[in-house]
């Protein structure tokens, strides 16, 4: 059970998505993505083990919730989400939408943190609710600043853009990419089979992947400043 004390400063990320297209899944494949989902799960604990305390947690239908804590990494570990499930169901053009809350929580059982409780968990379900046009968003819920919250929307808007319109192909060079692993390693762990390392460096161009990197660092800085 993670339960701050009262005097516990400490600030957390609630990342609240919804699978995007799930409706259309046949039976098998909805049972894929299921499969594929605990898998995400692992994978992210095992990228990122110390901000990833718990298991993913299925939140409302087809729904998913994640604790992060410290918060200064949840747009990369939103974008390592992101990319696995489009890069696994490309056929199906699966995505999931992210809404991210940073802010402080009340408590969250380690074994469902969908039942945990707090103003982040609040407030993230409210911004998944509000997400029409775009995929992404995140809120700052106890920063006074908001100018700062809007910049951080803006920015994340922006990465929006850019990441609906990658390729199931951009999507896993900038997965794989995510793991610090170069392009020939990259071009060896391919899913559909070993590609050229000059392919691999032409899907992450395409992609922006260094501008996008650009960002995620800036938001990295941002968060690490939110108290963590």
């Amino acid at each position: 059970m993670t339960k701050p004390n009262k005097t516990d400063e400490k600030m957390y990320a609630i990342l609240t998505g919804d699978i995007v297209n799930s409706s259309s899944l046949s039976s098998d494949r909805r049972f894929h993505l299921y499969e594929a989902m605990q898998n995400l799960s692992a994978a992210v604990k095992q990228k990122y083990p110390f901000e990833v305390p718990h298991d993913l947690a299925k939140y409302r239908g087809d729904g998913w919730q994640l604790l992060v804590s410290p918060p200064r990494n949840a747009f990369e570990i939103g974008l390592f989400m992101r990319t696995f499930i489009r890069f696994h169901f490309e056929q199906e053009k699966l995505d999931t939408r992210i809404a991210m809350a940073i802010g402080n929580i009340d408590f969250a059982p380690e074994d469902n943190v969908s039942e945990g409780y707090g103003i982040a968990f609040t407030e993230s379900g409210k911004l998944l609710d509000s997400l029409k046009e775009y995929r992404m968003a995140v809120t700052i819920t106890n920063n006074t600043n908001q100018l700062l919250c809007k910049f951080a929307n803006s920015l994340i808007r922006a990465s929006d853009v850019l990441i609906s319109a990658w390729t199931p192909a951009q999507c896993q060079a900038v997965h794989l990419a995510l793991y610090g692993l170069t392009q020939i390693e990259i071009g060896k762990r391919w899913k559909s089979g070993p590609i050229a390392q000059a392919s691999v460096a032409n899907h992450l161009k395409s992609a922006n992947w260094e501008l996008i990197k650009e960002i995620s660092s800036l938001y990295t800085d941002i968060f690490g400043s939110q108290g963590s």
